[in-house]
């Protein structure tokens, strides 16, 4: 990884003491719209992806060099 200098460690700072400004948002990016029926649509499509992921098997670690 690559030094910083002086002067980008100040930009540095000074980038993250800015409050960070962000206009409101659309009617049409909202997440999840205010009403019950787009509260179900989400929770249908959230359970749908869901089954898409397999985790994987737990194996449990054994020995004694293990640690919590």
């Amino acid at each position: 990884m690559a030094r910083l200098t002086e002067e980008e460690r100040r930009q540095l700072r000074e980038a993250a003491e800015r409050p960070v400004e962000q206009p409101p948002q659309d009617e049409d990016e909202r997440f999840v719209a205010p009403s019950p029926e787009a509260r179900l649509r989400y929770i249908r499509f959230a359970t749908q992806a869901a089954r898409f992921h397999r985790p994987a098997p737990f194996r449990p670690m054994r020995g004694n060099n293990w640690k919590l």
